[in-house]
C-alpha cells in the first residue's frame, strides 16, 4: 500500500534526522515506526532486554547504577518543578535494593 502524506518542514528535519541517528533511510524509518505502533505490546521484560545488555555490557556496578538513576530521577523532578524529595527505597525479588 502506497499512502501520501504531508509533513511540515520542522518535523521533516526532526524525521530525517532521527532516521539517520538509527542508521535508516526515512522511509525505514517511517515503516518501523508504524510496525512498532500497529505491533501488540510486548513484556516488559522484552522491552527492557536492550537496555539490561547495554547496562551489563558497560560494567556499571549495581551501586554506580542505583546513583545514576536517581540522579536522573531528581533531575527530572526538579525540571517539573518539584522540590527535591528523598528517594524510596525497596527489595527486589533478588534481595537487590530498588529506588521506587
Amino acid at each position: 500500500m502506497d499512502i501520501t502524506i504531508s509533513i511540515p518542514s520542522d518535523m521533516q528535519d526532526k524525521l530525517r534526522q532521527r532516521a539517520m541517528d538509527s542508521g535508516q533511510d526515512v522511509t525505514e524509518y517511517v515503516e518501523k515506526l508504524i510496525e512498532r505502533d500497529l505491533s501488540p505490546p510486548g513484556s516488559l521484560r522484552d522491552t527492557y532486554a536492550p537496555v539490561r545488555q547495554q547496562i551489563k555490557e558497560s560494567g556499571v556496578s549495581d551501586d554506580e547504577l542505583d546513583t545514576l538513576l536517581e540522579d536522573a530521577r531528581e533531575e527530572a523532578y526538579q525540571e517539573m518543578g518539584g522540590e527535591s524529595r528523598p528517594a524510596s527505597v525497596a527489595s527486589n525479588d533478588q534481595g537487590k535494593s530498588c529506588l521506587l
